[in-house]
């Protein structure tokens, strides 16, 4: 579909190939990845650019080739690579190991803004400060409209990345949406510490992640039982106080680091569960068809991962190669096959993480069988594409 734009009476009318809602990590792959093959895209984003997110900020290196095939200006940066682990929790023993693939650390802000630049040079189409607020499929014309405030979009697909919570999500997602509720908190931090290594340090209620940026940075990133902020007075520094420093290595880093943000960036109502990557005929992707619990630090990679899948089928869709129903079938099947499983298993690690007592325990079995400790990390991870 050739890309077209006419207004009349005050609304704008926008037909294209492929209509993305959500401009976050997912979103601006997906558009620069099908900008590439050749295709008319719209990002439609209710926010705009450069903006801080809460995010652990480390990309496995499984997707590191297709991030920089999406964003040559990656080429020009110096990453810092994480290859060790460390773990710690309340009492005295740690465990520490090599990561197998690795990965690198960069700033939620500076990769969105380096997408999205890439994206405005192919031509993408962003509505920014803008929001779907409905989407409509008319199935004789096989196009779908989405509606926003002042628009109107017309395509022949709809993606959705517009995060875990969504005003376009049907009763029955979030519905059926159910478990422990989390407070995330990020911070970007400056602190002598080991530039090649990610850490995770357990407390009462949750998790502190620990891992280097560029230019210096470290992002210090935790996720917390929401409970735990209520029995605080709903302080995020007497939370802190209270249960993040009974783990002696976040309360050595709290009251030593150089805290860059004044205040830091949060987010609640986390909530990890597998939705569905096929729903009312549009596609989802990244925390929209689920969300991978961060202790597993391989968040983005599944973004960047469902963006390069769904971009090649949507490339043989639109070239005629493949059905709908078989685009449907193929992409719900790998989205169930390679996150599925993933998501489950951080879901129980997250639970583990929230009582001190378990984390020592696993500590102890990691110091006892290091094996153990790599096949579970080996889990959360896939294979470089």
């Amino acid at each position: 579909m050739e890309l077209g734009i006419q207004v009349h009476n005050n609304c704008q009318y926008v037909s294209c190939d492929v209509a993305i809602i959500g401009g976050g990590i997912s979103g601006l792959s997906l558009s620069v990845d099908l900008k590439k093959r050749g295709y008319n895209v719209v990002v439609i984003e209710k926010g705009n650019y450069p903006r801080h997110k809460v995010c652990g900020e480390y990309i496995s290196m499984e997707s590191y080739n297709y991030l920089k095939m999406l964003c040559p200006a990656l080429n020009n940066l110096h990453l810092p690579l994480i290859k060790n682990f460390k773990l710690s929790s309340t009492g005295k023993k740690e465990f520490s190991t090599e990561l197998g693939l690795g990965g690198i650390g960069i700033s939620r802000y500076l990769l969105e803004d380096l997408l999205f630049k890439e994206a405005q040079k192919l031509g993408v189409i962003f509505s920014l400060n803008n929001k779907a607020n409905e989407i409509n499929y008319h199935e004789g014309d096989e196009i779908y409209s989405i509606k926003t405030g002042n628009e109107v979009i017309s395509a022949q697909l709809v993606c959705n990345s517009s995060g875990r919570k969504s005003n376009l999500e049907t009763a029955g997602k979030i519905k059926n949406l159910k478990g422990t509720n989390y407070v995330g908190v990020k911070y970007h931090v400056k602190l002598n510490s080991q530039q090649d290594q990610i850490e995770i340090h357990n407390f009462p209620g949750g998790y502190c992640g620990i891992s280097s940026i560029e230019d210096g940075k470290s992002c210090l990133c935790y996720i917390v039982n929401s409970k735990k902020l209520k029995q605080a007075g709903n302080s995020i520094e007497q939370m802190e106080k209270t249960f993040l420093f009974e783990n002696k290595n976040l309360k050595r880093i709290f009251t030593t680091a150089e805290f860059i943000f004044r205040e830091p960036v949060t987010i609640s109502g986390i909530n990890f569960e597998i939705k569905k990557p096929v729903d009312q005929h549009s596609f989802f992707l990244g925390d929209s068809a689920g969300s991978i619990a961060p202790i597993t630090g391989n968040g983005m990679s599944q973004g960047f991962r469902s963006a390069f899948v769904l971009a090649e089928n949507i490339d043989r869709y639109l070239s005629k190669a493949i059905t709908k129903n078989l685009l449907n079938t193929s992409y719900d099947q790998f989205w169930n096959k390679e996150f599925a499983t993933r998501i489950k298993l951080s879901r129980h690690l997250q639970k583990l993480s929230e009582y001190p007592f378990l984390t020592r325990m696993t500590i102890g079995l990691f110091n006892s069988f290091p094996s153990l400790a790599n096949r579970v990390i080996g889990q959360t991870h896939g294979k470089p594409f």
